[in-house]
């Protein structure tokens, strides 16, 4: 199991990509539709305006929307998402969507920040 404190740490700090851009994990929140609207059309996929709104709004006590973002000219930019649902008795994550240039390195980090919660949900010690 992930310690809850490695499971923060994901969240607490930066993250170097390949291509020396400082990503950040954080929680998705109302507002990202847009943000997740722009990631979703670079890799070709139409979402509707209901479709965001879910996505950017849940219970974090029963699902949880992980967004990873950098920052481009001092402009905020999602590089991936992932959602995952407690309480399936399986923390493996709903959903992960990344963007091809950073696959690689922003998959793994969110499979571990939503992994861990999912395994923490079960255990009772996540918030």
């Amino acid at each position: 199991m992930v310690p809850h404190s490695d499971i923060a740490a994901l969240f607490a700090r930066g993250h170097r990509l390949p291509a020396g851009l400082l990503l950040r994990l954080r929680l998705a929140r109302p507002g990202d539709e847009l943000l997740l609207a722009e990631l979703l059309a670079e890799i070709g996929v139409q979402a509707g305006e209901l479709d965001l709104a879910r996505l950017v709004r849940f219970d974090p006590r029963r699902r949880l929307v992980v967004c990873a973002t950098v920052l481009i000219d001092s402009t905020e930019s999602a590089v991936g998402f992932g959602t995952i649902t407690s309480g399936r008795g399986d923390p493996a994550p709903d959903a992960i969507v990344v963007h091809p240039e950073h696959d690689e390195v922003v998959r793994e980090l969110l499979s571990r920040a939503l992994t861990g919660w999912g395994r923490a949900r079960e255990a009772g010690t996540a918030a």
